[in-house]
C-alpha cells in the first residue's frame, strides 16, 4: 500500500512495477496426482485355467506394448471400502507391483501381496509413479 501523498517521492518506474504486480493474476492451483489411473480387467487365464495370483491391469494412456516399459516395477494400490473402522478409517489398500506387459495393447500383468478378490474386477486401481528407474 502506497500513501497518495508520498507518490512524488517515487519515480515512475517503481509505480509501474508496483501496479504490474497488483494486476497479475494469481496462479491457479492445478490438481496434482502422483499416480496413473487404471482398471482391473481380471486374472491371467487360458480357456480352461485361471491364475488368480496374476492380475491384468489396463492403465490410462498406455496404448501399446512399448509404452508399458516405463511402468515395469511400479507399485500398484487397490483402495477399497470395508464395513468396520480400523486405525480410524474404513478405507483399506492392497499393494502389488507391475511385473511385465501382457499382449500388445498396453495391458500389464501384476502380482499383489495378497491376491485381488473377484469383486475388484472392473474396479479402479492406482499405479504409483515410484520407484523411479530414470
Amino acid at each position: 500500500f502506497i500513501c497518495a501523498t508520498h507518490l512524488d517521492d517515487f519515480d515512475d518506474s517503481f509505480i509501474t512495477l508496483f501496479d504490474a504486480k497488483r494486476s497479475m493474476p494469481k496462479e491457479s492451483k492445478q490438481p496434482c496426482r502422483v499416480y496413473v489411473r487404471g482398471v482391473i480387467l481380471g486374472y491371467k487365464r487360458a480357456r480352461t485355467n485361471q491364475h488368480e495370483n496374476t492380475s491384468l491391469i489396463k492403465l490410462e494412456n498406455v496404448p501399446d506394448k512399448s509404452s508399458t516399459a516405463f511402468y515395469l516395477g511400479k507399485k500398484l494400490c487397490y483402495v477399497y471400502k470395508a464395513h468396520t473402522k480400523k486405525q480410524g478409517t474404513v478405507y483399506r489398500t492392497m499393494w502389488g507391483k507391475v511385473t511385465r506387459a501382457h499382449g500388445t495393447s498396453g495391458v500389464v500383468r501384476a502380482k499383489f501381496k495378497h491376491n485381488l478378490p473377484p469383486s475388484s474386477i472392473g474396479g479402479k486401481i492406482r499405479c504409483m509413479l515410484y520407484p523411479s528407474n530414470i
